[in-house]
């Protein structure tokens, strides 16, 4: 078969998870980072193309997708926002970390971005518990223990 989205190089990383992983089912997620790092987002086609290429059925990789809330399935913004909320980030204060950035973006958790450029969605958990509230701006994880206005506002002007 000849693949439109998983290029040569994303089959030669997904090779490596292979022969690692005695079952192809353990491959998936590690594949589908690969196919997020590369596009941003996992589309319908990407998780077809992924399933024919690990001989696994679709299902599965949707289950996953589904599961995770680290995979998004279409683009909401340029740039995404994932803050915890789980429970030593809401001692931390994630609450209060919230409000600053929908202040400062103009956008509401786990709306519709207005302009396009940022979507914050509140999560379960990230796994960074020692810099709690912690979030991340794409793949960029942040210690969110001493974030104040001016610090959040210069983080996020990084992002255009």
């Amino acid at each position: 078969m000849e693949y439109k989205y998983l290029t040569q190089e994303l089959r030669q990383k997904i090779d490596k998870y292979v022969q690692t992983f005695p079952v192809k089912e353990q491959v998936i997620i590690p594949a589908l980072h690969l196919i997020y790092s590369k596009y941003r987002d996992i589309e319908f086609h990407h998780m077809e193309e992924l399933a024919e290429y690990l001989q696994v059925p679709l299902s599965h990789i949707e289950g996953v997708i589904s599961f995770y809330d680290m995979f998004r399935r279409k683009r909401k913004a340029r740039h995404h926002i994932r803050l915890c909320k789980n429970l030593p980030c809401h001692i931390m204060g994630c609450k209060k970390l919230l409000e600053l950035f929908e202040k400062i973006t103009g956008e509401k958790a786990n709306e519709e971005s207005k302009n396009g450029r940022f979507y914050i969605e509140t999560v379960e958990c990230i796994g960074a518990c020692s810099v709690a509230p912690a979030f991340m701006i794409d793949d960029d994880l942040y210690d969110g223990t001493k974030i104040t206005e001016e610090k959040l506002y210069e983080i996020l002007s990084k992002y255009t």
